[in-house]
């Protein structure tokens, strides 16, 4: 424990008078009685419990975006994600001459610049066109879980590499037997192309993935109708040679959604299989936490050292209380497993349900030189003001996640308090009025 404290105030005094929610009187700062009768009190020690969280399951439809692609976590495991999503017809039927000829084909996705992993290596994408129809898992979700069956051939293939930052759009080739199929229903104006409802029915959607053997990245791509799309060129040849092209888009609806799967085997959380959640407290994951809130992985805190009130004849005011998170040296970079642009604090109690918002959008303050100095750090005042004065439920805390409106996969690791470098911490300032 730290302080300007005036008089001499032994250490055990100042831990009594700090844990103390006497407020029984409001104290106007702006006339507080000179520095003879005032402390102001800084502490450290008290330590928050954090735990991780691992959902079974999560909504993941009516997506802003996709993820593709398939990652290895040193912590976390191998992280897996498929868009599925359906496709329409073209927006307008055009006249093609039965004297055109096809070209080819091929499917047109645009990254959205998001990475989380090692860009390097090139990965194979597969195209899969599906052979069930999309449905509802429940009511009207679809879930990081839910499944679809494909056709056993692809679609579409490509080895390549994705710069996510330089490429603008990702051209892949498709199986010229399904090209030629559209491209004669399109001459034909059969009712597979002209009606929506009969599209359906004829082509049931499609699912993205890579190689089973690809571990070294997830991609983000954009899901706008406009950035999706099956392009089948074909040319003229009468008057004269003129090349074409006719697309089929995306249907960004909620029937568009993210199957994100984790195989945590080897990992602290390798137990976390079947239905329902499941909380590890630090003391069972080497001291440490995780939060991938993409991932269905919620990192929990809470406070309960500030429970158990110990009486005291002086008056405290709380000035201001503090949470700093810091993630574990080594666990991150400014490459391949990036830190959250920004973490938030979600209320919960023993349930685990999300609650409210607390604190929103907090950017992390990075140590570029040795590493050992970054945090994100969340005022909490109000929260700790509310729990030290009312009775409250000692499993009153937050969850710490990246709260983003689009899905990605990044993820940070914290210490706890046993963690010498990392640790988090409650830093909490008081003003003791001394009667």
């Amino acid at each position: 424990m730290r302080g300007k404290i005036g008089g001499c105030l032994a250490t055990t005094i100042i831990m009594v008078i700090l844990l103390q929610s006497c407020y029984r009187n409001d104290i106007g700062f702006g006339n507080l009685p000179n520095n003879n009768y005032t402390n102001i009190v800084f502490t450290d020690t008290v330590s928050p419990n954090i735990s991780t969280i691992v959902l079974d399951s999560f909504s993941t439809n009516s997506t802003t975006a996709f993820v593709l692609g398939k990652y290895k976590d040193p912590y976390l495991g191998i992280i897996t994600a498929k868009p599925f999503f359906q496709m329409t017809i073209p927006a307008e039927i055009v006249d093609i001459p039965v004297t055109a000829k096809y070209d080819s084909a091929c499917f047109v996705i645009h990254p959205n610049k998001y990475y989380y992993g090692d860009t390097s290596i090139a990965q194979t994408i597969f195209v899969n066109e599906l052979a069930d129809p999309i449905n509802y898992t429940y009511n009207t979700s679809l879930y990081n879980t839910t499944n679809f069956n494909v056709k056993p051939t692809p679609l579409a293939s490509r080895v390549l590499r994705i710069r996510p930052n330089a490429d603008d759009s990702i051209l892949i080739r498709m199986d010229d037997a399904k090209g030629n199929e559209l491209f004669t229903k399109l001459v034909q104006k059969a009712d597979d192309v002209t009606d929506d409802a009969n599209f359906q029915n004829y082509f049931k959607g499609v699912s993205l993935s890579f190689g089973d053997n690809d571990t070294t990245a997830v991609y983000g791509l954009s899901n706008a109708a406009n950035d999706v799309s099956m392009r089948i060129f074909y040319h003229l040849t009468t008057p004269f040679f003129e090349s074409q092209a006719i697309d089929f888009r995306l249907i960004a609806n909620t029937f568009s959604y993210n199957q994100i799967l984790s195989d945590r085997t080897g990992t602290s959380l390798a137990n976390a299989t079947g239905p329902g959640l499941k909380e590890f407290p630090s003391s069972q994951t080497n001291n440490l936490a995780f939060t991938q809130y993409g991932a269905g992985v919620l990192m929990k805190v809470t406070f309960p050292s500030l429970k158990g009130i110990i009486s005291t004849d002086k008056i405290v005011e709380l000035q201001k209380a503090e949470l700093v998170i810091k993630p574990i040296g080594g666990s991150y970079d400014i490459n391949k497993f990036k830190l959250p642009d920004d973490l938030s604090l979600m209320q919960t109690d023993a349930t685990n349900l999300l609650g409210a918002v607390v604190v929103n959008n907090v950017p992390p303050v990075t140590d570029e030189t040795f590493g050992l100095n970054t945090y994100y750090k969340f005022d909490i005042t109000s929260f700790v003001n509310t729990l030290l004065t009312t009775d409250g439920n000692q499993d009153e805390g937050f969850f710490v996640i990246q709260n983003s409106s689009s899905p990605n996969v990044t993820r940070a690791v914290m210490g706890d308090s046993k963690q010498p470098l990392y640790n988090t911490q409650l830093l909490i300032t008081v003003v003791v009025i001394n009667q």
